[in-house]
């Protein structure tokens, strides 16, 4: 009797550990600001949040650097070293003087 009732709390253990497991799944649902993702022609990867006024950019996983809009529609983000452009739903990346790379991802 004392094994039933072992083997059944462990069950009952396992399935609150799954129900856990999948609410864990929504974090960041909804969430205002996501992530997207993409990858250059250049081979860089970008992790891409964009805050309105600002857009937040990790670079090959780096820790994120936040560009400051320029301009009034806020589709050019720029801190003079690093541009990050979107025009027309095309993102582009550009380091310094050099010719932006392509990116795609989102």
């Amino acid at each position: 009797m004392l094994r039933h009732l072992s083997i059944a709390a462990i069950c009952a253990l396992m399935l609150a550990s799954f129900g856990h497991s999948a609410s864990g799944a929504s974090v960041g649902a909804g969430n205002p600001y996501p992530v997207s993702d993409y990858t250059c022609e250049d081979g860089t990867r970008l992790a891409v949040r964009l805050l309105g006024d600002r857009a937040s950019v990790s670079v090959n996983g780096a820790a994120a650097v936040d560009l400051p809009s320029m301009g009034p529609e806020g589709t050019t983000y720029s801190n003079d070293r690093q541009t990050l452009t979107i025009a027309q739903g095309r993102l582009s990346w550009g380091i310094g003087r050099a010719v932006p790379s392509a990116c795609t991802g989102g």
